[in-house]
């Protein structure tokens, strides 16, 4: 087990974009929550938007909290893709744990003029969480 994650992270360095990706996928699939540091490396890193986007994906798959960081500020990234999916993985860890842990982080980002890519994706990722707090922020965005 511990020879398989080592590959994953040595493969997670390699020079082809497919091969990041495929171990990125793997790491999700197989739970690797040991390696979430890695995955947000990459994520914060990576220069290819779909690597990017994977590992966005990946941490929503691990479904830790530890990922929140790495996933508000992926609502950033310059990639649809990236954004996306971190909006996702947002969604579903208000969802997996709570509420109260997401929503006044994504809050912030939703009130963050300088940012309107960021700012939309905050609003979609409110809309998906059902909780009070989520509802009146969209509510204010709109008026």
């Amino acid at each position: 087990m511990q020879d398989a994650a080592d590959d994953l992270v040595q493969r997670l360095k390699h020079g082809d974009s497919e091969e990041r990706r495929v171990a990125l996928a793997l790491i999700g699939t197989h739970r690797y929550l040991r390696l979430i540091d890695h995955v947000v490396a990459v994520l914060a890193t990576d220069y290819d938007p779909d690597v990017r986007a994977m590992a966005a994906w990946t941490l929503d798959w691990l479904s830790s909290a530890d990922s929140l960081p790495a996933l508000l500020e992926a609502l950033y990234d310059t990639s649809f893709g990236v954004r996306a999916g971190a909006g996702q993985g947002l969604v579903h860890l208000a969802q997996r744990l709570t509420p109260a842990l997401v929503v006044p982080e994504v809050v912030d980002v939703l009130e963050d003029d300088d940012y309107p890519e960021a700012r939309r994706m905050a609003y979609l990722v409110l809309q998906r969480i059902d909780d009070p707090a989520a509802r009146q922020a969209v509510k204010n965005y709109r008026e």
